[in-house]
């Protein structure tokens, strides 16, 4: 039963998720921080610091790295598992290979997520994940 809901909406959102995904953390494009992103977006992850100005400047950054660099891998390998949307929220959850605590060079599968809360207009207002400082994803 969908009740309230706004199935286009949520479905909006949704799609809106995945393209900021590919847009900002996997192609390094500055200018999609802007565009996704809401002025006063609010960061949970502690290790990284609060606000969309932030974001913008370190992708900026990773973006002339790349540049610099092409040959060095992308800083994330998360494979994607499921993007889920309920309401004003939008969960992705992932796999992503882990260095094993006790042996670096050995790695296993780890499931991780991203939540993303958006306005009315579809801006990305508010971001949750599994990270912890020190982690290593």
């Amino acid at each position: 039963m969908t009740g309230d809901r706004d199935l286009a909406r949520e479905e909006r959102n949704r799609q809106l998720a995945l393209e900021m995904w590919q847009a900002v953390i996997v192609d390094y494009d500055p200018d999609a921080v802007l565009r996704y992103l809401a002025p006063g977006y609010i960061q949970h992850n502690p290790a990284v610091p609060p606000g969309r100005e932030f974001l913008h400047q370190a992708i900026k950054q990773l973006a002339a790295e790349r540049a610099a660099y092409p040959e060095v891998p992308p800083h994330t390998t998360k494979r994607l598992i499921a993007a889920v949307a309920e309401g004003d929220l939008v969960v992705l959850t992932w796999h992503l290979d882990v260095p094993e605590p006790e042996n670096g060079a050995n790695t296993y599968v780890a499931c991780s997520f991203d939540m993303f809360r958006f306005d009315e207009d579809g801006t990305i207002v508010e971001h949750w994940d599994d990270v912890r400082k020190g982690a290593p994803h």
